[in-house]
């Protein structure tokens, strides 16, 4: 009696541990499919270089000249001189 129900908690957890698998991969996938994305993004901030633009970030707006274009960032000129360093991952909007 005490095997059977061992054998059953043992097939209980391998079938949670093929959900999270899949969970896991599902995820993964997604996540690659948002760094191919940073691309476009790059593409269409080409198109606002040397302009005012607003930065809407995880951490509050940011507004200034954008400057440079890197690969997972950009560099925006704001008005009093400074120069701040916006990552993609914080962006919320463009503006």
């Amino acid at each position: 009696m005490l095997r059977r129900k061992l054998d059953r908690s043992l097939a209980l957890i391998r079938a949670q541990m093929a959900r999270l698998n899949a969970r896991i991969n599902a995820l993964q996938e997604q996540v690659n499919g948002l760094q191919g994305g940073s691309s476009s993004v790059i593409a269409f901030l080409r198109g606002k270089l040397n302009t005012r633009v607003t930065i809407e970030t995880t951490a509050g707006s940011i507004f200034g000249t954008l400057i440079a274009i890197g690969e997972d960032h950009v560099q925006i000129a704001e008005p009093n001189g400074s120069i701040v360093i916006v990552p993609f991952r914080s962006f919320l909007s463009v503006a």
